[in-house]
């Protein structure tokens, strides 16, 4: 059911976990900006020169995706309630913890390249976003 924009707004302060949502989906928006790959400064042996995507921001790589699609769910959760919020925050995590999965898996076999902090504050918020998304699954569905 739509609700007003401001009554919705004032839901989803009241609601703690819907709060809480709130937050790791915007810190999952927020891990596509730092870098996702960083030189790795154990490594011994020829490293390419050339630098790859990821290396300046996560906007170059995979963040581009993970940053929209967290807003979008922000926006759907600020502006629809039930169900609906929470399989587009679940879909969301789930994405975003598949993307850094797989630069966190690449990278263990480049080795001259190490998972930035972009990787580690996506995998993290998107970890926090499914759990959250089964919290509230559960309080809708009581």
């Amino acid at each position: 059911m739509i609700e007003p924009f401001p009554g919705r707004l004032r839901a989803v302060l009241d609601s703690r976990t819907e709060r809480l949502l709130v937050l790791a989906l915007l810190a999952v928006a927020l891990g596509a900006l730092p870098p996702w790959l960083l030189r790795n400064p154990f490594y011994d042996g020829v490293a390419p020169a050339v630098s790859r995507a990821g290396q300046g921001s996560g906007l170059e790589t995979w963040g581009m995706a993970t940053l929209p699609l967290a807003a979008l769910a922000v926006g759907v959760l600020l502006v629809r309630d039930g169900r609906t919020v929470v399989a587009s925050s679940a879909l969301v995590g789930a994405g975003a913890l598949a993307v850094a999965a797989d630069t966190a898996v690449r990278t263990a076999f480049t080795p001259w390249l190490l998972p930035g902090p972009g990787v580690a504050l996506t995998a993290a918020s998107a970890v926090a976003v499914l759990a959250l998304a089964a919290r509230a699954r559960t309080h809708h569905d009581d």
